[in-house]
């Protein structure tokens, strides 16, 4: 019984988990360019113990448009490099704006990457092509920096829609089919009715789990006032 008792209370912590997991997206359904988090878990043999997996989902989420000209979305495979104080990141957000000094950056002020280093445009009409190339004026000032990756699952979220690499080199390639579409923003790949269904679910099976533990509570209290202990 006190090894039932030990599984259930694995199970809940579980479903406390994969909670926070569907919290997790929920809470980022409106975040451009992120892609949810789903649970899977395993039963290890010998202790019978749930192991927990989490992967990221890298489907495309839906591509609408803004009309803003500084807004991209990649609508084939691939990541914008962006150069921050802990080394380049990637991501498919692609809400860009111009700081004070005309150099291109994220929503956070990390500089955007360009083939040749980061993007500095000056205040003329600004046009990226569907191959990502980046015009002021019509005058080509760089290629914006698109990479992907043999194993998606070395990315690692860090949060604001940026991942890190840790993989190999040689696994990080450039795509040979870019489409790029200025004036358009990749959104969050979270369908919250989902998720929703996905939380109910989790719910039940975690009340029905706390009934299991305080039944198992009550039986063990009753045996152990059976022998005479209080």
């Amino acid at each position: 019984m006190i090894s039932g008792l030990f599984t259930t209370i694995d199970n809940a912590l579980v479903q406390e988990n994969r909670y926070n997991t569907i919290a997790n997206n929920i809470a980022n359904a409106g975040t451009s360019g992120f892609k949810k988090d789903l649970v899977s878990f395993t039963r290890v043999m010998r202790s019978h113990a749930l192991e927990q997996q989490v992967h990221t989902d890298f489907s495309q989420g839906n591509i609408i448009q803004t009309g803003n000209a500084l807004d991209v979305a990649l609508a084939s495979r691939g990541f914008f490099t962006i150069a921050t104080d802990q080394g380049d990141r990637y991501t498919t957000d692609g809400t860009f704006m111009l700081n004070a000094e005309g150099v291109l950056v994220n929503g956070n002020g990390e500089v955007v990457m360009g083939e040749n280093g980061p993007l500095t445009l000056n205040e003329g009409q600004i046009t990226i092509n569907s191959d990502g190339q980046v015009f002021s004026d019509g005058l080509l000032i760089d290629r914006l920096a698109i990479v992907d990756f043999t194993r998606l699952q070395d990315l690692v979220k860090e949060g604001k829609s940026l991942y890190a690499y840790e993989g190999a080199d040689e696994d990080m390639f450039q795509p040979e089919e870019i489409r790029v579409k200025q004036g358009f923003l990749e959104k969050s790949n979270v369908n919250p009715t989902e998720e929703m269904v996905k939380m109910i679910e989790m719910f039940r099976s975690y009340e029905s789990n706390q009934k299991v533990i305080q039944a198992m509570g009550e039986m063990t209290s009753s045996m152990f006032s059976g022998f005479g202990f209080s």
